[in-house]
């Protein structure tokens, strides 16, 4: 079975990484809320994208560089407004307990969200992707953490990449994903992601190629295709090579889990 992943949960129908947006997700059968993580200035953990923080909120200066009482006063239209991620971690239970793939850039926001999750006993639901160096930080503070590795290139990622690391899965861009290749990470111990997937006819395709998740901004028609799902095949141990002969000559300084290259979709800010 595949994890239907709701990129900033319902954004269909509610302002991305907001309380609504997510509730309206996990109603609508997503197994995964990919959320993305920013640090206020005094040290909060909120749901917030740096590119969406002046064009969505209004915001004049980035998150970092405002207090949590400053992101808290400003509201959307419909009177919601930026979550923190305790916040998040209580509505993520209820009804159905979802998991949280948390987008973090820094080492700093990525060991602020593991302190929220070891608070409130969310640990094994969180999951991590973003700059090698936040993920790191987050293996080296809880060994088997679970993370997540985003690639934006042909084949798998080259193992020195991700020495130390135990993902869950690879994430890859939609369209480089062959069935091939999933059959290669599968027989390395590895599950596979595609994003951002939302044309239907595309979900069915590589779901039928035995990818392990599918990110998408249309939750309310993958949900149904996944019905309900499950985990990914176990990560190799630590160490152990995701690259194949297709990563052999990519770059060690790639970025991870940046959505620098990533495809917007239409509800992107």
């Amino acid at each position: 079975m595949t994890l239907a992943i709701a990129l900033r949960g319902d954004t269909s129908r509610h302002r991305e990484n907001t309380i609504p947006a997510l509730r309206s997700a996990i109603d609508q059968g997503a197994d995964v809320l990919a959320l993305d993580l920013a640090l206020t200035a005094d040290g909060h953990a909120v749901l917030l994208r740096e590119e969406a923080a002046r064009g969505v909120w209004g915001l004049e200066r980035p998150p970092g560089e405002l207090s949590l009482a400053e992101i808290a006063a400003v509201t959307s239209d419909g009177g919601h407004r930026v979550p923190t991620l305790m916040e998040v971690v209580a509505e993520a239970r209820h009804p159905r307990p979802a998991a949280l793939l948390l987008r973090v850039d820094s080492a700093e926001a990525a060991l602020a969200a593991e302190a929220v999750a070891a608070d409130h006993s969310y640990t094994d639901r969180v999951w991590y992707t973003g700059a090698a160096e936040a993920l790191h930080s987050v293996a080296a503070r809880r060994p088997g953490a679970a993370t997540v590795v985003s690639w934006d290139r042909e084949g798998l990622p080259p193992a020195e990449l991700w020495r130390g690391l135990r993902p869950r899965f690879v994430d890859l861009r939609a369209d480089l994903v062959t069935r091939e290749l999933v059959t290669e990470a599968h027989r390395r111990g590895h599950g596979v992601g595609a994003w951002t997937v939302n044309d239907f006819p595309e979900m069915a395709r590589l779901i039928g190629m035995g990818v392990d998740a599918v990110t998408t901004e249309r939750v309310e028609e993958l949900a149904p295709l996944t019905a309900e799902g499950v985990q990914p095949p176990e990560p190799a141990a630590a160490g152990a090579g995701v690259g194949g002969p297709a990563a052999a000559g990519a770059s060690a300084g790639a970025a991870v889990g940046s959505d620098g290259a990533r495809p917007r979709g239409r509800h992107s800010a």
